[in-house]
């Protein structure tokens, strides 16, 4: 199964279903199935630090600015 070999590396749904050309949902779903069986693993993502709301008020001034 072609989803499979994607998971070798840590890779977010969205990348897997643009690399699958799968609607986001349907790989979720599928996803959810391979973890039942317990042939993927699913991690959460690390914060980025993007919810520090003075860095997007910077990032939205310099847009503003442009």
């Amino acid at each position: 199964m072609r989803l499979l070999r994607f998971c070798r590396s840590r890779a977010s749904v969205a990348d897997l279903a643009a690399e699958l050309d799968l609607p986001l949902g349907v790989v979720r779903i599928l996803l959810a199935d391979l973890r039942e069986r317990g042939l993927v693993n699913i991690y959460q993502p690390v914060a980025s630090g993007l919810s520090d709301v003075r860095i997007l008020k910077e990032v939205a001034d310099a847009l503003r600015r442009l």
